[in-house]
């Protein structure tokens, strides 16, 4: 993803990728995180927000990251995740996919983390 931070098929197919490792995978979502995968989702988001492609997988690789981890939950909102979750919302606000991914991706980083449900609340996620 960093070799090639210019390219919305790089991206997406990279997310794509990490979302498959990371589903029901907790050896998986420890590694991801270790190696910097949250980091450059979240960055990937930030560089191509106009790329609805780029913010589905996004949302999906973060949901599965956060799924029953709770050190990637605070992780992903340490690396401004829930922001990038709510900024894909507001930018893509005519995309259900979108909006049914981000939705998804908020649930799992608020499932059982008060810091992340007051920072969904405040970054306007309710």
């Amino acid at each position: 993803m960093r070799r090639h931070e210019e390219s919305v098929g790089v991206q997406v197919e990279a997310c794509v990728t990490l979302a498959n490792l990371a589903c029901n995978n907790n050896n998986n979502m420890t590694a991801i995180a270790k190696e910097g995968g949250i980091k450059a989702v979240v960055s990937a988001m930030r560089r191509h927000e106009e790329s609805v492609g780029v913010q589905v997988e996004a949302c999906v690789t973060l949901a599965n990251l956060a799924c029953n981890n709770i050190a990637n939950r605070i992780a992903i909102a340490e690396a401004g995740g829930i922001e990038a979750v709510e900024s894909a919302m507001r930018k893509h606000e005519g995309s259900a996919g979108v909006q049914e991914k981000a939705c998804g991706a908020l649930y799992m980083l608020a499932y059982c983390n008060d810091a992340n449900r007051i920072a969904i609340a405040k970054a306007g996620g309710i």
